[in-house]
């Protein structure tokens, strides 16, 4: 039976510190023969002043168009960041578009056929970067990925999501699930008028929740996403209220793809074409290197399609 590490993390002083502090910890569950930081819970990461710079920018977010049976709106954007190393403050990150591809490997409405396996987005505004909020989200991530064991001196390529689920509705309608990245972190910006929405941690997709946790807002979420898996339970209006919402955003991380000369693939076109041939290296669920193969040629060609009819 594999055993796992949950960190809580206590709040962070209002100034906030480098990505060399380390925030005090609470280790609540640390089996002898424990892999380090697989999990970490963070109350009160964002305080009610950073919260309160990126609240508008959920009021004017576009429905998400591929979920015809949830009442859910969306942004996101795929950066790049070339190191983690001394990344300085404000940290910015460079705009590489705003397709997200997830497979049926991962999304079991993908694999059905309920869900498209490369789905586009409107992009961030240009001033959501440059909130207190998002500033500390990902100063936060930085550092906890160091310290999950990510490598510091290669390129990542980092998704952000905002997204705001009205109730009632189906917060993860996937299920129990992993997301086919490194990290995953979530953290809730407001929860107005709605009940449920609680963050579940499972070893696997059959076991019970390894962690329940209701997740207020400013409560940030991470996870090694190829060790555990996750899922939300769904949202209710609370008595007196005829709808409410859940404000999250969302980041998630892997290595960028490189060439065999280990150059970025840069342009999604050649990051396709790459594969096909064999030229690049993707990192597999597991951790190890899995050469383009069958599979990765079998997603180009869909992916080809898919991106056909945008």
């Amino acid at each position: 039976m594999r055993a796992w590490s949950l960190l809580l993390v206590g709040a962070w002083a209002a100034a906030g510190p480098s990505l060399a502090q380390a925030p005090p910890m609470i280790r609540l569950k640390v089996p002898p023969d424990a892999p380090v930081d697989s999990i970490q819970y963070t109350t009160r990461l964002l305080s009610p002043a950073e919260l309160a710079s990126v609240a508008p920018m959920f009021e004017s977010m576009p429905t998400d168009p591929y979920l015809e049976t949830v009442s859910r709106t969306r942004r996101f954007g795929k950066y790049l960041i070339h190191h983690l190393r001394d990344t300085a403050l404000p940290i910015d990150l460079e705009y590489k578009g705003n397709h997200f591809i997830q497979t049926g490997a991962y999304n079991d409405l993908v694999r059905a056929g309920k869900m498209a396996l490369v789905r586009k987005y409107t992009e961030h505004a240009r001033e959501f970067f440059h909130t207190a909020a998002v500033q500390r989200i990902l100063q936060h991530y930085i550092r906890s990925m160091l310290s999950m064991g990510a490598a510091p001196d290669v390129a990542w390529e980092l998704g952000l999501h905002a997204v705001r689920l009205t109730a009632p509705g189906a917060v993860t309608p996937e299920g129990v699930h992993r997301d086919g990245y490194h990290f995953v972190l979530s953290t809730v910006i407001a929860r107005h008028g709605v009940e449920g929405g609680h963050s579940f941690v499972h070893t696997s997709k059959k076991e019970p929740p390894l962690l329940d946790v209701p997740m207020s807002a400013g409560d940030s979420l991470l996870i090694n996403d190829r060790a555990v898996f996750h899922s939300v339970s769904n949202v209710t209006a609370v008595p007196g209220f005829a709808t409410g919402h859940r404000d999250v955003i969302l980041v998630t991380a892997r290595p960028w793809p490189t060439n065999a000369a280990g150059e970025l693939i840069d342009d999604v076109a050649d990051a396709q074409l790459a594969l096909l041939e064999g030229a690049i290296e993707v990192p597999a669920p597991d951790g190890q290197t899995n050469e383009a193969a069958g599979f990765f040629r079998l997603l180009c060609a869909r992916l080809s399609r898919a991106f056909a009819k945008l």
